[in-house]
């Protein structure tokens, strides 16, 4: 391998990535690392930065016809453009740098002033003018996402199509264009030209053509594969669909069928990618949607705990592995099958984000299936359960919506059956939140308590049907998955540290109790404050005097009791109750944020141990009564709220 320039890199060539790459993935801590490597390499002391090695492949017979569509003319092996004679290569490795790359020497170009030098740069790296419309010398094969938006918004020609789907390979795409551009806005023409000598002059590659390695023939895709198991990983969702690609080229059908595969993979890959970064703000992780859909579509009943800890090795050496002959009894790579399996996958991912963005989808015209303001309560709570508890009960979630939540039209119920559908739905979760309250906030157990059968729930719902009327999963999740909780446990689990001021549930609770009072909670988080103090405020702790009389130890307790807590958007300090009452009332007068239990505190006419005894009654017994939680004795309920008999 020959060490060259950037420039000899684009001499007569003309590259593109094919499907089975991964969209561009970089973020803003691979390009910083990038532009602090540029910014290393002084050309005017001759010093030169090696980029790295890019491996290629020739073009093959699929590529040249897609090629071809781009209005190419191919002759011997050879694509002409203007009469010159230009090499056709796949990019195999590389492709996050070199597009990096280019995109920083397209905004350095598209700042010069119109020159030869300028038309020159463009001719070389970007598009070369024919009579009938441009050649690019660089993209995306025609049928793979992101091929209009490269060239159209980062590449800046506007005369090329729209890509219809962005993705969050787009936005990365974007992201990269802003990050350059912040950086080189204040250059002058002068350092303009230094900066481009120094990209095509002082970056070094080198190329490695898979295809010079006649006497050992390499299979293109596993290279692939192999190859980006080092440096920015494919995640288990990219290399899926490096996968299913290789194994589809293997089919023994007709070349046209195969085609239609491919164009069905790229299709749903574009699809999944457009949902799951639908949220720039927040992208959704592919690997957790990768494992909810495998679970969905992939596991079967007689699974345990290893098969689903370590489901993509199920996923690659079962589901889909290299050698047919030694596949599963279902090959997920023929036509039919392919096509069930990709539907169902493209119909998951739109649930899927409907899951993490509940609220998202209201302005969502995109998003095809009806909801209802209880089922997306559930689904925020669920999906932002203290500490990530019960996180695992999004993947029964799913099972449930992709079954059940009808579509906003053609969906072919009567209001009746619809009503019907929805509130089972809806009974459904509060089944599952209730299992997540019992076991992991009020019991304190282990974070994967259920966890496998759960998932074994999810095959039984989707897959075989087992719950059709509902009934079967609402009872094992309202019955026997929380048979084991007592009331005892809770009180140990809540007062084994600072009581319920160091209760992981704590803000759950609270903003339950004032959800049930009528409350609305804002999009900014309102915060815990205590009425009676903690014992470093000494002086406002003494006009607290029914409370302040007793034993230090009981001060506390009612200072750490529910019934001592409010959450409140104001910023409360430690004062009398009169103080505290007068800070509400001037809130309200003011018609700023006031939550339903800071106006709670004033119904009490002052603040003593009954009153907070009496509140944190109050609001267990809301809870409780809302959760249908197992009915609590007497002295299990003053052992709750006090820590004491």
């Amino acid at each position: 391998m020959n060490i060259i320039t950037f420039e000899e890199v684009f001499r007569g060539k003309v590259f593109r990535i094919p499907d089975y790459q991964r969209g561009y993935s970089w973020t803003k801590k691979e390009l910083e690392e990038l532009w602090g490597d540029l910014n290393n390499t002084h050309h005017n002391r001759n010093a030169f930065h090696f980029t790295g090695i890019l491996t290629v492949t020739d073009f093959s017979k699929f590529d040249t016809e897609c090629i071809r569509r781009e209005g190419f003319v191919v002759r011997g092996g050879k694509l002409v453009i203007e009469g010159s004679d230009y090499e056709g290569y796949n990019i195999v490795d590389g492709q996050q740098r070199l597009t990096t790359i280019l995109i920083l020497l397209s905004e350095l170009v598209m700042a010069l002033e119109d020159s030869p030098l300028k038309q020159k740069l463009t001719e070389h790296y970007f598009k070369v003018k024919e009579a009938d419309g441009y050649r690019y010398i660089f993209g995306y094969h025609v049928d793979v996402p992101s091929h209009n938006y490269l060239i159209r918004e980062i590449f800046n020609d506007t005369d090329y199509d729209a890509e219809e789907t962005e993705t969050l390979y787009t936005h990365n795409l974007s992201f990269a264009k802003a990050f350059f551009n912040e950086r080189i806005k204040a250059f002058t023409e002068v350092e303009l030209v230094f900066w481009i000598e120094k990209l095509t002059k002082h970056l070094l590659f080198s190329i490695l053509n898979l295809n010079e390695s006649k006497e050992r023939p390499l299979d293109v895709s596993m290279v692939f594969e192999t190859l980006n198991f080092r440096g920015k990983q494919l995640s288990s969702l990219e290399r899926l669909k490096n996968r299913v690609l290789y194994i589809v080229s293997k089919q023994l059908t007709v070349a046209s069928t195969i085609d239609r595969s491919r164009k069905k993979v790229n299709q749903s890959w574009l699809e999944v990618y457009k949902w799951l970064g639908r949220n720039p703000t927040q992208a959704m992780d592919d690997d957790a949607f990768l494992k909810a859909f495998w679970l969905l579509y992939f596991s079967h009943s007689k699974m345990v705990s290893t098969d689903f800890k370590s489901y993509q090795k199920h996923l690659f050496t079962i589901d889909f592995q290299l050698d047919q002959q030694e596949m599963g009894s279902i090959n997920y790579a023929d036509y039919s099958e392919l096509t069930q399996w990709l539907e169902s996958m493209r119909k998951a991912v739109a649930l899927w984000y409907f899951i993490n963005n509940p609220y998202a989808v209201d302005t969502d015209e995109d998003f095809v299936y009806m909801t209802t303001p209880a089922i997306q309560k559930s689904l925020l709570r669920l999906s932002n359960f203290p500490r990530g508890y019960g996180k695992y009960m999004l993947n029964l979630v799913l099972a449930v919506l992709m079954r059940d939540l009808p579509v906003k039209e053609d969906h072919g119920l009567s209001d009746f059956e619809l009503q019907e559908r929805l509130a089972g739905i809806e009974r459904l979760f509060f089944a599952m939140e209730r299992h997540n309250i019992m076991c992991f906030l009020l019991q304190g157990n282990n974070s994967t308590l259920n966890v496998e059968d759960t998932f074994r729930d999810i095959n039984f719902y989707y897959l075989r049907g087992r719950a059709h009327n509902n009934e079967y999963l609402f009872n094992v999740l309202m019955e026997s998955r929380v048979e084991h909780f007592r009331w005892k446990e809770v009180i140990r689990h809540i007062h084994k540290g600072g009581r319920f001021k160091t209760w992981v549930g704590l803000d759950y609770f609270l903003k339950g109790i004032e959800e049930s009072m009528g409350g609305l909670l804002e999009q900014t988080e309102p915060k815990v404050y205590l009425v009676y103090p903690e014992e470093d405020d000494y002086e406002v702790r003494s006009t607290y005097k029914d409370i302040n009389t007793m034993q230090k130890v009981n001060r506390d307790r009612y200072s750490h009791s529910i019934g001592n807590m409010f959450l409140a958007y104001n910023r409360y300090e430690a004062n009398p109750f009169d103080k505290i009452q007068h800070k509400v009332q001037n809130a309200v007068k003011h018609e700023y944020r006031v939550s339903k239990l800071e106006l709670d505190l004033l119904e009490y006419p002052t603040w003593t141990k009954e009153n907070i005894e009496a509140r944190g009654r109050k609001m267990m017994e809301a809870f409780i009564e809302h959760w249908e939680l197992p009915m609590i004795q007497e002295t299990e309920m003053k052992r709750l709220l006090l820590d004491e008999v």
